[in-house]
């Protein structure tokens, strides 16, 4: 199974976030309605992701670094995801993989929100768990820490989109909206030292759920 990560997955996560709000307030049924009559939540997310696949012969190395800020709070982290895949022989596992996240102090990664110009991930040692696998599985095989850092340079035009819809349970009604833009980027990983040039996309972001109960 070839294992690919891209910003479009990270933006489905934070779309994810919202959308188990909003089951959230389903699951409350009958109890919503003793809750106050507006409920609010607050989203925007800002981000950045790239990755770079080689190949010997059959045997491919993908390479994934992305990096997402949560706002209000300003949360943010990097994560960092390897995977080797046969492309003749696309079972259901890799052959093996790498991961882990790490979190960055805020303000340590740098993006142009605007235009989606340019982002910058300064270095930071992320902790990976590394996984063997064959055809029933994958099997832990360590932990180790790597040094990464990344640049991502936007190219081509800046897309924008925007969502709404509107729900209703027992006495309550919940609006969503949503909206932001995406550029697709060149980028340069830095994975302990070794740089690999890689494709992927900036992305920005905000949503919003309003919850009004009567």
């Amino acid at each position: 199974m070839r294992v690919h990560l891209s910003t479009p997955q990270v933006m489905g996560r934070a779309l994810s976030a919202i959308a188990a709000t909003a089951v959230a307030f389903a699951m409350l049924g009958s109890a919503a309605a003793a809750a106050p009559p507006v409920v609010r939540d607050h989203v925007a997310s800002t981000g950045a992701g790239a990755t770079n696949t080689v190949c010997e012969g059959t045997i491919c190395t993908s390479t994934s670094v992305f990096v997402t800020v949560n706002n209000p709070d300003g949360a943010s982290q990097a994560c960092l995801y390897t995977s080797r895949y046969d492309k003749a022989d696309m079972g259901p596992f890799p052959l093996g993989y790498e991961e882990g996240c790490a979190t960055l102090a805020n303000d340590a990664f740098s993006i142009d929100t605007k235009s989606l110009a340019s982002a910058t991930l300064p270095r930071v040692n992320i902790t990976v768990n590394a996984f063997t696998c064959d055809d029933t599985g994958c099997q832990p095989a360590g932990t180790k820490t790597v040094a990464v850092r990344a640049t991502y340079t936007g190219v081509g035009d800046l897309m924008t989109f925007r969502s709404n819809s509107k729900s209703t349970f027992g006495g309550c009604s919940m609006y969503f909206v949503g909206k932001g833009s995406q550029r697709e980027a060149t980028a340069t990983l830095t994975i302990d030292g070794r740089s690999l040039d890689a494709l992927g996309s900036l992305f920005t972001s905000t949503q919003k759920v309003k919850v009004l109960c009567r």
